[in-house]
């Protein structure tokens, strides 16, 4: 055989590994946190099926219950590779707070959830916006690639017992709603609220108990679905805070997945964020008007007392920082104020 014949073949054998390597089958394993049939849910699913038509079927998804696989910590564990070179048991994950704060402490993600710093989803979008870069870096530094933000909902207060203050309100006992970490708890608590934590099949429990707790913190959707508010009287109607969410892919996985699609993939991803975020102020209210109809009174702050509580939190921040290790990180706090122009004394 002529060397240029032996060049054609080694050619030619090169370009059929190439289109082999090229058109792998990538199976992404993926926990999630959303409730069946939320928006959440019906949003990843819909994201899902969008990758698989924009790769023509070579990229795939899986869904997997965080709580089944026992929380976000157990995820963590899960999606981290035990050996090098060696694939995680999961690729990913859409995690709270709590979880991204896990995965990649650098990017002080805790200090978006601080009260009343961020009180609308478009202040919420401007910071994201402005800061993406540094985010992004800290969790890439850990090992993995932050594919999209987005907003569970606002964190409120449901009590058994009324309360007409921002003073009245701390002197209830209120349960962490079984959150995997106490740091948001232990804010509050910093802040002078009466806050206990406990484990999520514990909450019903304690609701229902003469002894136990008489309220808890969260966001309406995990309020109405769980059902834990058919045990209050009384909720808070106003944003405390956003509760940030993420889907995260180890870097490993995301390499996985041929660059020619992926700008196809994130600009599907951007779709299903907007989405998102244009659907909670609708889906927050449903949940709202429900509850409503169970018998919960919602409490509404005046403008002023707005103001008022503000000042209160932001007076705390201080302290929180002191109290409470790694809550937030305070010049990250300071950017955040000035990005949104809001200088607090």
């Amino acid at each position: 055989m002529s060397m240029k014949k032996v060049v054609c073949v080694l050619l030619a054998g090169l370009v059929l590994c190439s289109s082999a390597v090229a058109q792998k089958k990538v199976h992404l394993k993926i926990a999630s946190m959303a409730p069946s049939r939320s928006p959440w849910d019906i949003e990843q699913r819909a994201l899902a099926q969008e990758w698989s038509e924009i790769t023509n079927g070579q990229v795939s998804i899986t869904f997997y219950d965080t709580l089944s696989l026992g929380g976000e910590k157990s995820v963590i564990q899960r999606i981290r590779s035990t050996r090098p070179g060696r694939r995680a048991v999961l690729d990913g994950a859409i995690f709270s707070t709590i979880g991204l704060n896990e995965l990649a402490p650098e990017a002080n993600v805790y200090t978006l959830s601080m009260p009343f710093l961020i009180q609308n989803q478009t202040e919420l979008d401007t910071v994201l916006n402005r800061f993406d870069y540094e985010l992004k870096s800290a969790f890439r530094k850990s090992g993995f690639e932050v594919i999209a933000w987005t907003n569970v909902g606002w964190f409120s207060f449901y009590t058994k017992d009324r309360f007409s203050n921002l003073e009245e309100l701390k002197t209830i006992q209120i349960a962490s709603a079984g959150l995997d970490s106490p740091v948001l708890g232990d804010s509050f608590r910093a802040a002078g609220f009466s806050i206990e934590d406990m484990p999520a099949d514990r909450v019903l429990q304690s609701l229902t108990s003469s002894s136990g707790v008489r309220g808890f913190f969260g966001v309406h959707l995990y309020a109405y679905v769980t059902g834990l508010s058919k045990q209050i009287t009384y909720s808070l109607d106003a944003k405390l805070c956003p509760v940030i969410a993420g889907l995260v892919l180890s870097n490993e996985a995301w390499a996985m997945i041929p660059d020619q699609h992926k700008p196809a993939m994130m600009a599907a991803v951007e779709r299903m964020r907007k989405r998102l975020s244009e659907s909670l102020e609708a889906s927050d209210q449903r949940y709202i008007d429900n509850m409503k109809k169970e018998g919960v009174t919602f409490i509404t702050p005046t403008p002023a007392e707005l103001v008022q509580w503000d000042k209160s939190f932001s007076a705390d921040i201080e302290k929180i920082n002191r109290s409470v290790p790694g809550a937030l990180d305070m010049p990250f706090y300071r950017k955040i104020q000035d990005t949104l122009g809001k200088g607090r004394n």
